[in-house]
């Protein structure tokens, strides 16, 4: 398999207003992909600051399945996650498993 991105989203987790506050981090290693852990949503904005590539994955058993690049949108109240071709401002990683 060849590698999808640097690092790779599988879970996210919305405040009540849909913000993205948490994502549980995955690296990807090419053949495998490894657990991280639960990040904060600025922690993987200063990633992709770092030219580092994230993408989103999606569990299609038996295997992930690649998703959309992630990138930082900033506006007058912050900085946002998004991936990219949707139109929204705002946070948006609507299609990934809730994390709880």
């Amino acid at each position: 398999m060849a590698k999808w991105a640097d690092y790779l989203i599988s879970h996210v987790k919305k405040d009540s207003n849909g913000n993205v506050m948490n994502v549980l981090l995955h690296i990807d290693k090419g053949e495998t992909i490894s657990l991280i852990g639960v990040k904060t949503k600025d922690e993987v904005i200063t990633l992709l600051a770092a030219d580092y590539s994230v993408k989103t994955i999606i569990w299609g058993y038996p295997l992930w399945q690649q998703g959309a690049e992630a990138h930082i949108v900033r506006d007058n109240s912050g900085e946002y996650l998004r991936t990219k071709g949707n139109k929204t401002d705002r946070d948006n990683l609507d299609n990934l498993i809730p994390l709880y």
